[in-house]
């Protein structure tokens, strides 16, 4: 049998989405973790966010320092700003009193104007374009100041069950434009740009063919970071954790860890690989037609540094942080709760609890313990405005508590009293006379998110006594109701659920977007 040109090059085509599409750095893009750094006292600090209802004045109170520490560390930047989100200006319907988004973008603009020369990267989830060119207030409020726009590449991750196909095709007419030097997809784009007119809560004209193809994807950069130089102590510092930069999310629970050194480099390499790719993949909205510009963007507005700068050995007694992302995330979770022993107090804040081995991992380490397990979870009932139906946790809640009943588990759950916001945390902490350990950051420990389908990036800290014991004490208060709000109901308040095969079924198919 002969093959001709033509048909060793259908073969490649087809080959090439199966061949891994990576920038080649000293940070992986992708499923990567960071070594062990030490981090003084001064070089972190846990941020809470967090709402209480008042049933006196029937009216929701908020404690937020995230969104204000990020405008700090926006404002105090000499020469670098580079952020990471998945949710900035879509879903704008905000009934809360602060526009965090306007906030972040005003601040950004004026420090570009106070500094032309400053070097400001913004990277965004696909979703805030739409899936397609939608361009929110914000973004458009940036490019118009000169700040480009990067969206994540989402084609070249792994797929979800539902979506492998779909990926790659894509992957395969993208390796076809390269080959036709960009004419196939513009031809192509002619005909998806069509607009079929549904409004949505991301583009109130409609949504275009291209937006659905890209949205069945059931993906994301669900990453939340932010990394700044600080003008005084002429390091960089970063900001990990569950909280959007988002106005309609302000009102809900969320944690952040601060840290300075060589966490921060590391977390710039992180977010320096990704807008790498999007380059190459040119998925970029320029601010600017200069070429150099966007040649040289990654050597002269985004260039590489040294991530590991200390030169002393880890000294593992003291306390110290790793970084983690997507499937790295999983591997840490597992290992954290099969090291349980019995003396641990284990403490879990989740917006979304589902992975079917982290579940089962929660139930093992719950026979090891002599002190409960105490887990607190969103009750799945607010999104933006919409009534949701408590999938996956209701579900996932009444299998730990048959669990419970059937081996006699050491294990307690609440629900967290949401009033229009979201238990949008995701952190554990495990801790004992001589332990102190604490996880938090983008991810819910669901498959979306920690089976590598989903960007996710957590902060891991060892000997962590001080942050641990904050947010215990916080914990406690939310698990008790202490002082004048209620933060939490028995699990009774939403042990009804429409039944374990959606949870189960969309953990092992990939098909639930939670």
């Amino acid at each position: 049998m002969k093959f001709t040109k033509g048909c060793f090059l259908i073969i490649f085509i087809l080959l090439n989405p199966l061949i891994a599409s990576s920038v080649q750095d000293s940070v992986p893009r992708f499923c990567t973790e960071s070594k062990w750094v030490n981090v003084s006292k001064s070089q972190i600090k846990l941020l809470c966010s967090y709402s209480g209802f008042n049933p006196k004045t029937n009216k929701r109170v908020s404690h937020l320092e995230i969104g204000d520490c990020a405008l700090d560390m926006i404002r105090n930047s000499k020469d670098t700003i580079v952020a990471s989100a998945f949710l900035f200006d879509v879903m704008t319907s905000n009934n809360n009193n602060r526009d965090i988004a306007k906030e972040i973008t005003d601040t950004l603009i004026e420090k570009k104007r106070a500094n032309p020369n400053i070097k400001i990267t913004i990277m965004l989830d696909p979703i805030n374009a739409a899936y397609d060119d939608y361009l929110g207030r914000e973004s458009a409020r940036l490019l118009d100041a000169g700040i480009d726009i990067f969206y994540s590449d989402l084609v070249s991750t792994p797929s979800a069950t539902i979506d492998g196909i779909s990926n790659i095709a894509r992957r395969s007419l993208r390796f076809a434009d390269d080959l036709t030097g960009g004419i196939l997809i513009k031809t192509l784009s002619l005909v998806t740009s069509i607009e079929i007119p549904i409004k949505n809560e991301l583009n109130e004209n409609g949504i275009s063919i291209n937006s659905v193809w890209n949205a069945v994807a059931l993906k994301a950069n669900h990453r939340k970071l932010l990394v700044t130089d600080n003008s005084n102590t002429h390091e960089l510092e970063a900001l990990i954790g569950s909280a959007n930069p988002h106005s309609a999310s302000i009102p809900s629970e969320n944690f952040a860890v601060w840290v300075r050194g060589d966490i921060a480099n590391y977390i710039y390499m992180l977010i320096r690989a990704d807008v790498a790719q999007s380059i190459k993949v040119r998925n970029v909205r320029w601010a600017t037609k200069d070429k150099n510009h966007r040649k040289n963007y990654l050597k002269d507005t985004l260039g590489a540094i040294e991530v590991y700068t200390s030169n002393k050995p880890l000294d593992t007694s003291k306390q110290m942080a790793s970084i983690i992302t997507e499937g790295q995330i999983k591997k840490r979770v597992l290992a954290l709760l099969s090291s349980v022993k019995k003396e641990d107090k284990v403490r879990i804040q989740m917006f979304y609890l589902s992975e079917l081995e982290v579940v089962d991992a929660i139930v093992e380490a719950a026979k090891v313990t002599d002190k409960p397990i105490r887990i607190i979870l969103d009750p799945n009932k607010d999104a933006f405005g919409s009534i949701k139906d408590g999938t996956p946790n209701r579900q996932v809640g009444a299998y730990l508590m048959q669990k419970k009943k059937e081996y006699g588990l050491n294990l307690e759950i609440r629900w967290y009293q949401t009033h229009g916001e979201q238990n949008h945390a995701k952190i554990m902490t495990i801790s004992s006379n001589s332990r102190s350990e604490l996880i938090t950051g983008s991810a819910n420990w669901s498959g979306k998110n920690i089976n590598n389908i989903n960007m996710e990036s957590d902060i891991h800290v060892k000997n962590a006594n001080a942050i641990v014991a904050q947010y215990n004490k916080l914990f406690d208060m939310f698990w008790n109701n202490t002082g004048d709000l209620v933060y939490t109901c028995d699990y009774s308040e939403y042990k009804k659920h429409t039944g374990m095969g959606k949870w189960r079924n969309g953990e092992r198919f990939g098909y639930v977007q939670w």
